[in-house]
């Protein structure tokens, strides 16, 4: 392969990597930003140490873990369906793509 075509090749690789990292910073920010939102507003209602007496009173688990697991939990379940939405809509472009050819 020459020099020319090699480059061309180099250069679709780092625009699919940027186009994948673009997708992942679509899913992820936006899917931490609502996580700590939902957190925000599930703890100033339901106090960690009273939610972890009730589901777990054999451990010890302070607020602060309380409020970390929390989030995360819900991150877990915002990431999975801003996921799961970029999932559905990369197979309709990937569709409408093979129907323009």
């Amino acid at each position: 392969m020459n020099g020319a075509g090699h480059r061309a090749q180099d250069g679709d690789e780092t625009e699919l990597l940027a186009a994948r990292l673009r997708r992942i910073g679509a899913v992820a920010w936006p899917s931490f930003f609502a996580a700590a939102v939902a957190s925000v507003v599930f703890f100033a209602v339901v106090d960690p140490m009273e939610l972890a007496d009730i589901t777990w009173p054999h451990l010890a688990i302070s607020r602060e873990f309380g409020y970390s697991i929390g989030f995360f939990m819900f991150w877990v379940c915002t990431f999975s369906s801003s996921a799961f939405t970029a999932l559905l809509l990369s197979a309709r472009d990937k569709r409408a793509s093979r129907q323009r050819k």
